[in-house]
């Protein structure tokens, strides 16, 4: 019995768990979007580009000097392309930062970035094929507070005419018709565009408007409040298998101690009744009496109660 129960809230616990997991992952956890620096990727290289395969990334500059690297990202699939937007833009004039529609920095480029450069003028930059290479080249002194912070994501337009099965969006689909990785959802990064990746319309449970718990974010608190159910859960299924445990081992002990006997009652006016009950085996309880009168079968002159057991009786009084 014990184990059984014990297997039942090993289950519950479990399914808790899974929930509490659930709800990190859909909250504001995803793991697929990449972070990078352009000092940390291109330390170390100056000729020869990288190559990143994502779903989505944030690169970022901060103000880097005697700079020269070049680094390509690739789609997950040849049915993609990578969508461009910067959240913030400024570069010194003797910044260069170079984005090339392929997998090498030669050849036409899509624009060249420098000083006069704005986030206005720039806007949204979308690849034609799913390769995009970036060449950012400083020099030996750059103000502080120049650089950089791009939003590369990769996407299927479910826009196209005659759309194939293969272009169908299997993933998440933006309120624009782009289609972005289910994991891109909810992380405090707008891939879509327009946001909707970081809203209730892809049921982020932080979005604008969910407000916040105890000044915690939403996600954040459920996911407190969930663990703390989890340890409540876990409290009172041990305290359960110790009362459980507790009352098996009296049972136990009182029937290892009890000796149970099968007595008929007889009472005197000719009154019988048969009882099952089981009586203490101690000494002090039973005591034996002389065997009965010669010709009498009955109870002792008196009154009385007799047990009869086989080939003996014993008399109580």
């Amino acid at each position: 019995m014990a184990s059984v129960q014990r297997d039942h809230w090993s289950y519950v616990v479990l399914q808790c768990l899974l929930l509490s997991l659930l709800i990190c992952r859909h909250g504001a956890y995803a793991d697929r979007n990449k972070y990078f620096h352009i000092s940390s990727l291109c330390a170390g290289q100056k000729h020869y580009p990288q190559y990143k395969k994502i779903d989505g990334a944030v690169l970022t500059s901060e103000s880097e000097n005697n700079l020269e690297c070049a680094v390509t990202f690739q789609t997950d699939s040849i049915l993609q392309r990578f969508m461009l937007r910067f959240e913030r833009l400024a570069l010194d004039c003797h910044d260069h930062l170079v984005i090339f529609d392929g997998a090498h920095a030669i050849g036409n480029h899509k624009v060249d970035l420098s000083c006069r450069s704005t986030r206005s003028d720039v806007g949204t930059i979308f690849t034609q094929g799913n390769y995009v290479t970036l060449r950012y080249t400083t020099d030996a002194w750059s103000p502080q507070g120049n650089g950089f912070k791009l939003i590369i994501t990769a996407y299927k337009d479910s826009t196209i005419p005659d759309i194939k099965q293969d272009l169908q969006c299997r993933e998440f689909e933006c309120r624009n018709s782009f289609c972005i990785s289910s994991d891109l959802m909810c992380d405090g990064v707008n891939h879509c565009g327009d946001n909707s990746d970081e809203t209730s319309f892809a049921s982020c449970i932080d979005a604008p408007g969910t407000s916040h718990i105890l000044g915690l974010g939403v996600s954040l608190a459920v996911t407190l409040i969930l663990i703390m159910l989890v340890v409540c859960i876990i409290g009172c299924a041990a305290g359960v298998l110790c009362i459980c445990r507790r009352q098996h081992s009296g049972i136990t002990a009182l029937q290892a101690g009890a000796v149970p006997t099968s007595a008929v009652l007889q009472m005197q006016g000719n009154s019988n009744f048969s009882t099952g009950a089981s009586y203490g085996g101690t000494a002090e309880r039973l005591s034996e009496k002389p065997p009965p009168y010669p010709g009498n079968n009955g109870p002792p002159p008196g009154g009385g109660i007799a047990f009869h057991v086989p080939q003996e009786t014993l008399y109580y009084k």
